[in-house]
């Protein structure tokens, strides 16, 4: 009896140190890089996030090693349930419906992965807890990280079907706020009909 009281004990001392869900930072901005692993390509980009208007603006970054592609910004009202797409050369704009907003933000619901360690030492690393969309016997979406003290987003993977058709996104450089909301403004070529 007492065994069983003792398992008891440790089995309720090691989910009570299970993390809960932590609140992101609602408005950010960082570079990033995007793994399209069903495409094999590579992108950076820079991103700004508002989680309180539910808005998005991604920059691609002009990349001088691939010469005649072309660069574009995404902007995601989720107000309007739109996406403009503007080319960076031409201006030229294209709008398309988006019904879902994907907020940078662990679901309530979300099941915990695990911890780990980046960096080397005690001075250059910090912890990251990563959480999934998994339900018992369900099919994974999306796993990201974040950092275990502020809860800011590291990475995350997207699973469109299975992982050869998934997109990993990684985080960096990031600072609070929004350096210029001004940014989050829908440019007149995406207004003309």
């Amino acid at each position: 009896m007492i065994r069983v009281l003792a398992f008891a004990a440790c089995l309720l001392a090691v989910y009570a140190q299970r993390p809960e869900p932590c609140a992101t930072p609602l408005a950010w901005e960082a570079h990033a890089s995007a793994y399209d692993h069903g495409a094999g390509q590579n992108n950076r980009f820079r991103i700004s996030y508002d989680g309180v208007n539910k808005r998005r603006r991604i920059l691609e970054e002009i990349d001088a090693f691939t010469p005649g592609r072309e660069f574009f910004e995404y902007l995601e009202i989720a107000e309007e349930k739109r996406v403009y797409i503007i080319n960076q050369a031409t201006e030229k704009c294209e709008v398309h419906d988006d019904q879902y907003f994907r907020p940078y933000e662990i679901p309530s619901n979300a099941t915990f992965e695990g911890a780990h360690t980046i960096g080397f030492g005690l001075d250059e690393s910090f912890e990251v807890h990563e959480w999934s969309d998994r339900l018992p016997g369900g099919r994974l979406t999306w796993i990201g990280g974040f950092t275990a003290r502020s809860c800011v987003p590291v990475s995350e993977v997207i699973f469109k079907t299975n992982i050869t058709n998934s997109i990993t996104n990684h985080f960096y450089d990031i600072t609070g706020g929004i350096s210029d909301p001004n940014i989050f403004i829908v440019p007149t070529a995406c207004k003309q009909p």
